[in-house]
C-alpha cells in the first residue's frame, strides 16, 4: 500500500541544523522521533479517516466504543481514563452520542453511588462494533504487512523499551 505523509528533514538537514549551532550530536534520536511521530499520525489518520468515512465514527467515539465493547459497563469517571480524555470530554461524547437518532451507547445510574453513571453499548453500538471491527483490524494489519513476522516483533520490543524510557 501507499500512504501521502509529509516530508520529514533528512539527517543531512537535521545535522547541519545542530552544526550551526556549534554543538556536535548525533542527529539519529531526532530522525528516529520524527519518523514515529510521522508513522503513527500517518497510521492514525488512514485508519480512523475510513472509520469516519463508512461509520461516522471518530477516533475517540471508536475507542470509547471499544473499550465497552471489551470490557462492559464502565462508570464515566473510569471511561476518560481509559479512552485517555478529561471526564468533561467524556460528558460531552457521552452527551452527544446519547443525542444521536440511533444511540450507541445507554446511561443508568450507579446502584452505589446515585451521582456516578454508567455507560454501556446499545444493541446500535454492539452492531457497529461487530460490523467495524474486522475491517478496522485489516486496516491496522495492513500497515503491518510490510514487515515479516521477526520484524513486527523485533520492532514491538524497541517501541516497548522506548515506552518505558
Amino acid at each position: 500500500m501507499s500512504y501521502n505523509s509529509r516530508t520529514l528533514p533528512s539527517r543531512e538537514a537535521l545535522a547541519r541544523v545542530h552544526k550551526s549551532s556549534h554543538h556536535a550530536i548525533d542527529v539519529s534520536g531526532a530522525d528516529l522521533v520524527l519518523n514515529l511521530i510521522t508513522t503513527a499520525d500517518l497510521i492514525r489518520a488512514n485508519i480512523y479517516t475510513q472509520l469516519a468515512k463508512d461509520y461516522d465514527v471518530s477516533e475517540g467515539k471508536f475507542a470509547l466504543l471499544m473499550w465497552l465493547y471489551s470490557e462492559g459497563e464502565t462508570c464515566t469517571s473510569e471511561l476518560a481514563q481509559k479512552v485517555g480524555v478529561t471526564s468533561a470530554t467524556i460528558s460531552v461524547m457521552v452527551k452527544r452520542m446519547l443525542a444521536a437518532p440511533e444511540p450507541l451507547i445507554c446511561m443508568s445510574k450507579s446502584g452505589n453511588d446515585g451521582r456516578s453513571r454508567l455507560i454501556t453499548l446499545s444493541e446500535a453500538g454492539v452492531r457497529l462494533i461487530q460490523k467495524a471491527l474486522p475491517q478496522h483490524i485489516e486496516a491496522v494489519q495492513a500497515f503491518a504487512d510490510v514487515l515479516n513476522a521477526e520484524e513486527r516483533e523485533s520492532l514491538i520490543s524497541m517501541l516497548r523499551k522506548l515506552l518505558r524510557k
